[in-house]
């Protein structure tokens, strides 16, 4: 055996390692990007928590028919955008 093929033998063997690997490769890579990024849905769900966590505290602690519980409820009807089971959303929020 010369050096010349076994130059091309080396050659021809890469080529197969990189045609096939490559795209193994990539397909591992993308899934551990696609596992790392986090859903629009989920983002949102966040977001709106965060924006409530405040007054859902002051409604959670404030005395009935007080004017702290109705700025609480009107604040958590402006964020979320009407009237909702206050109770029910504050559990959720700060749970």
């Amino acid at each position: 055996m010369d050096l010349k093929s076994l130059n091309l033998n080396t050659l021809i063997r890469s080529g197969v390692v990189l045609l096939i690997g490559a795209p193994l490769s990539f397909g591992v890579l993308a899934n551990v990007v696609a596992s790392n990024s986090v859903p629009k849905t989920t983002q949102e769900l966040e977001r709106v928590q965060a924006s409530l966590t405040e007054p859902c505290v002051r409604y959670i602690f404030s005395k009935n028919d007080s004017k702290l519980e109705r700025d609480a409820k009107n604040e958590i009807d402006d964020i979320v955008g009407g009237e909702v089971a206050y109770t029910e959303t504050c559990k959720w929020v700060l749970s």
